[in-house]
């Protein structure tokens, strides 16, 4: 009889802990969509000091909007894969800059940015479901349970940058690189790999809406990224997003796929 009631007590206690533990399964799909800021990081522009990388060489003027949507799909309750689609602008201008060397250049550009990617996630902190983690229950800000995430990703970037000359703007594939005596080579691809790094924070503002924000650097394989290519150039171009994002999550049907 006693051995009955410890069982009993056992799995009363036990029971709401594996319940509570299995929930991410429930709902391992999330659509999300989402704005932010980017910033470039090319030959063009940048701070006022010799060309580094990051946010050594930002040029907060040049920040242009950014605009997103994706999908996240958890394969463990810490690791996940999330699909990104991004559209947004490079802008890059030695005319915003006091240093001489790129002052003198005087070069300016644009070219719009289309990136699909992928990204693996890791969440250092447990995402936290039900409504006493959500803002709806929030008494005192220690109590906030933030999902807190680190990612590695790759893709393709694809871009068609244009250089203003004598007013007019013109594909940098048509520029003549005896135009100007620090161009490097003209001939590059539009498409190219882009492997994003960073960091995410995400809270769920209840069972089914979280608000989130990703800090991330995008490296490159090209040089071109802005449509010039000093020819003193030592790395390839990156840019960089903080996004702000909203995502929805989906139930998960005995199938394995999303339940609408």
């Amino acid at each position: 009889m006693k051995r009955i009631l410890y069982i009993s007590v056992i799995l009363m206690v036990l029971l709401p802990l594996i319940t509570e533990a299995q929930k991410w399964k429930r709902i391992r799909y999330e659509a999300m969509f989402g704005m932010g800021l980017s910033n470039s990081f090319t030959d063009l522009g940048g701070a006022d000091r010799d060309g580094t990388h990051f946010m050594r060489d930002m040029e907060m003027k040049k920040s242009q909007p950014l605009f997103f949507l994706g999908a996240r799909y958890k394969i463990l309750e810490v690791f996940a894969v999330k699909l990104n689609l991004n559209y947004t602008w490079v802008g890059a201008s030695d005319e915003l800059t006091n240093w001489p060397g790129r002052l003198n250049r005087g070069i300016t550009s644009k070219s719009p940015i289309f990136e699909f990617s992928t990204q693996a996630e890791y969440s250092i902190t447990k995402e936290r479901f039900g409504s006493r983690y959500t803002f709806a229950r929030l008494r005192n800000i220690r109590n906030l349970k933030i999902n807190t995430y680190v990612f590695l990703g790759v893709g393709g970037v694809f871009f068609a940058p244009k250089i203003r000359v004598d007013g007019a703007w013109i594909s940098a594939k048509d520029i003549d690189p005896e135009m100007y005596s620090s161009i490097g080579d003209a001939d590059f691809h539009k498409l190219n790999v882009v492997i994003p790094v960073g960091i995410g924070f995400k809270y769920g503002i209840n069972r089914l809406w979280s608000l989130g924000i990703e800090f991330t650097e995008r490296f490159t394989t090209t040089d071109h990224l802005e449509g010039w290519s000093d020819k003193y150039s030592r790395a390839n171009d990156s840019y960089a997003f903080m996004l702000v994002q909203l995502s929805y999550k989906l139930k998960t049907a005995k199938n394995g796929l999303p339940k609408f």
